[in-house]
């Protein structure tokens, strides 16, 4: 018995957190204040992660059958999705209740979207795989229906449902193929199935596979043209709701694709990288033309998501540890810029009014300088303007392309860079130009103070590592070593 306990002690995270989770559910279904309570077991859970994980043994494993898999990759990657679910929580915790959201069983389904990416992020079989995405998107239905009485808030999640139920059938589709052309759906037996090559069409149909399960998850992330479920859920979600899904599982998506890429289907890079830059291409142009068009707010957030995931994919799309490294990079950055974006926009709607168009932003800089710039930065740096974090984020990436000599590759991406920068600085030019000052209509509390200094934090943690990167390069370096085999 105590064998098998030790074989178990690399899955402990997502035992903590599931115990964590159940514990959380029976307290408050006796205690009357039981949202606190609740919100401190599951915050302390996951801080008591990320310091078990940052020292504990890094070395290769596999347990469960081989089902799971415990390398610096998913170490790390774990670390960061339980760190910013941490401050994504508490925004959750601090403002449903303000969108008279008021169940505190909403903040369980989150955690259990977090603890879904990190079965996701330690697999090492299709099963576990599958089970973990799933596990973390259906938890995400439900927060975008939470608002039960937004007809919008329920339509964007059928639609939602609909598209993630095509993407959940397509990744069984293609995990179906795979094992019937090839006998396995362990991720190391595929790496060595498909990194013998395949030359004959007996084998033909795992890689249509491969490119089911790649699309399908192109899905979840979202990239053009997979990305028509993102615009609705951004604009009806609640806020906070709208904070959790635009980071959260951009994080398990990101890195769950990045250890498909180079572990179970590194042979076959030739195949799948001209679909990536495909995709890049198209999610890059369409996102930026379609964003320059909106006057919602939410709406232009959600293409320029589908922008910023067309030009992460240009990373994974040049092979190689360099361009694993710049998507490990580009996606830290891109997570903690909206986390500070949608965390400034819920503090200024619970301040003065609710905030639908980008003309609702007139007047915030008159009434809240400091919160109004630090947003003013926040929306530079997601536009790669220099010097600021999310330029340098960018120039990672380009000089992955141009390295490669894609030159027309990066000439794309510096229009679309352009082009972004017009429909960004539209924003600014609300939120600064216009003189007008707004009343608060709303008394400040401990939390909105929390959320401030944390939003001040992130912007603060993102300038540190632009000043001194070593260790972000290095992070980013020990992860894309791990899962690439040279």
């Amino acid at each position: 018995m105590l064998g098998n306990l030790l074989k178990s002690i690399p899955a402990i995270p997502e035992f903590i957190l599931s115990i964590t989770t159940i514990i959380s559910l029976i307290i408050g279904s006796f205690r009357q204040k039981k949202e606190r309570l609740v919100f401190g077991t599951i915050i302390l859970g996951l801080v008591f992660l990320c310091i078990l994980l940052l020292f504990s043994n890094k070395s290769e494993q596999f347990f469960w059958n081989s089902l799971f898999i415990h390398i610096p990759f998913s170490v790390y990657a774990k670390i960061i999705l339980y760190a910013i679910s941490a401050a994504a929580l508490f925004c959750l915790f601090s403002f449903l209740r303000a969108y008279n959201i008021k169940q505190f069983e909403w903040l369980l389904i989150a955690t259990f979207s977090v603890i879904g990416g990190s079965v996701a992020l330690s697999s090492n079989h299709f099963l576990t795989l599958f089970i973990g995405l799933e596990m973390s998107h259906l938890s995400q239905y439900l927060l975008v229906a939470a608002d039960r009485d937004n007809q919008q808030s329920s339509e964007a999640t059928v639609k939602f449902f609909t598209i993630g139920a095509i993407s959940t059938g397509l990744m069984l589709f293609g995990m179906s193929l795979i094992y019937g052309f090839t006998g396995t759906n362990f991720f190391n037996s595929l790496y060595y199935f498909f990194e013998a090559g395949i030359r004959d069409l007996e084998h033909a149909g795992a890689i249509v596979g491969m490119f089911f399960v790649l699309i399908g998850l192109c899905f979840k992330l979202p990239v053009a043209p997979f990305h028509t479920w993102a615009p609705d859920v951004y604009q009806a979600a609640p806020l906070p709701i709208a904070l959790f899904i635009g980071t959260i599982p951009k994080i398990v998506t990101v890195f769950s694709l990045l250890h498909l890429l180079t572990y179970p289907f590194h042979g076959m890079f030739t195949y799948w990288r001209y679909l990536f830059v495909g995709l890049s291409v198209l999610s890059m142009i369409w996102g930026s033309l379609a964003a320059l068009r909106q006057q919602n707010l939410r709406r232009m957030l959600a293409y320029s998501t589908v922008s910023n995931m067309g030009f992460l994919l240009m990373g994974p799309a040049m092979g190689g540890e360099f361009g694993l490294r710049s998507a490990i990079i580009y996606v830290i950055f891109y997570v903690l810029s909206m986390l500070g974006v949608f965390s400034l926009l819920i503090i200024f709607e619970r301040n003065f009014k609710p905030i639908n168009d980008i003309k609702d932003l007139s007047g915030i800089m008159n009434s809240m300088p400091f919160l109004g710039s630090l947003f003013c930065l926040f929306i530079l740096s997601l536009a790669g303007i220099p010097p600021l974090p999310g330029f340098i984020a960018k120039i990672y990436v380009l000089e992955c392309v141009i390295t490669r000599s894609a030159y027309f590759l990066g000439i794309i991406a510096v229009i679309t860079s352009v082009i972004s920068a017009a429909y960004y600085l539209n924003v600014l030019k609300f939120l600064v130009l216009n003189q007008t000052t707004l009343k608060i209509t709303a008394t400040n509390s401990l939390r909105k103070y929390i959320v401030k200094t944390m939003t001040v934090f992130i912007f603060l943690l993102l300038c540190g590592i632009v000043m001194f990167p070593s260790k972000m390069l290095d992070l980013a370096r020990v992860m894309a070593a791990s899962i690439l085999f040279q």
